[in-house]
């Protein structure tokens, strides 16, 4: 019998998942092969609709809410992650205040995404069984166990390619970081800079690409993008200049080609990419969602 997984969501989050137009879907639609999952969000009934108080639900009512739909569905395990999207499950002005789980005695997992804006000790985590970190750099964080990125089976090109072009693939219009912009700005002739659309589009063209830029979008590459393992198992070369042993994954560094400054990104950009292609590959069978997941689920 499969273990049952309940993942706790904004609605539009839920949406989008749905829609299959959100990163959440692609873990989920890998890892449906070995759990059962469902969502449950703020102001949804236990079957999934919206309020029916009239408006947004108490912190109160939200958790009765979620302890019937716990009774209904019986997981074996609650799942959270990216903590700013709960700051606004209850409505203003007092915007600072978190739902408490700790009446909820099914198991709670908690994985930290913006490891930079919330310190390691602060009382909120206590609250659950398991917590991790996507981001050891900040913060403490490099105390908690690391749940490093993965990506769908999907990602891995399924047949060769002729290889052509340097892209950066991303948000490149709006709230952008000012790394991008300024990257943007000064190799719009060198690099093809293309929209993020989770779609087949997407892995087409990092399937079709000769080498990816990946920024980190920190002068000291602190961060550690999701999309640097998804570059890394398209088989593409990587550029990026993320510190690989601030973030944990030390042993990934081999695979991608590493830049200090923008100075040093011009001329790597010249050399040829061949030799780097398809090297990834067998490193990054180690890290799909399916084996990934199975560390938090079991």
């Amino acid at each position: 019998m499969k273990k049952k997984i309940l993942v706790l969501l904004r609605a539009k989050d839920i949406r989008k998942t749905k829609e299959k137009n959100s990163a959440i879907w692609r873990w989920v639609e890998d890892c449906r092969k070995d759990y059962e999952i469902k969502f449950w969000g703020r102001d949804l009934s236990v079957d999934g609709n919206y309020s029916l108080w009239g408006g947004e639900f108490t912190e109160k009512q939200m958790l009765f809410e979620l302890k019937k739909k716990i009774d209904v569905f019986k997981p074996d395990f609650l799942y959270l992650t990216q903590r700013k999207e709960y700051l606004h499950w209850l409505p203003a002005p007092n915007q600072n205040r978190l739902l408490d789980f700790t009446s909820i005695t099914v198991p709670k997992i908690y994985v930290e995404v913006d490891s930079q804006y919330y310190d390691v000790n602060d009382p909120w985590y206590k609250q659950f069984d398991v917590l991790k970190c996507r981001e050891p750099s900040f913060n403490g964080w490099d105390k908690v166990p690391l749940f490093r990125w993965s990506v769908p089976e999907i990602s891995f090109p399924v047949k060769p390619s002729k290889r052509k072009g340097i892209y950066l693939i991303g948000q490149i219009r709006e709230q952008i970081y000012p790394e991008r912009k300024q990257l943007k700005r000064l190799f719009y002739k060198h690099i093809k800079f293309k929209k993020n659309i989770y779609s087949s589009i997407y892995w087409e063209m990092m399937h079709n690409a000769s080498c990816l830029v990946c920024p980190t979008e920190s002068v000291f590459g602190d961060f550690t993008p999701a999309k640097l393992f998804e570059y890394l198992s398209s088989g593409a070369a990587v550029l990026t200049n993320c510190d690989f042993k601030k973030a944990g994954i030390p042993e990934l560094e081999q695979f991608a080609i590493k830049y200090k400054n923008f100075k040093d990104l011009i001329t790597k950009l010249s050399m040829d990419f061949t030799p780097y292609h398809d090297k990834a590959i067998p490193s990054m069978i180690e890290h799909t969602h399916r084996i990934r997941y199975k560390e938090l689920f079991g």
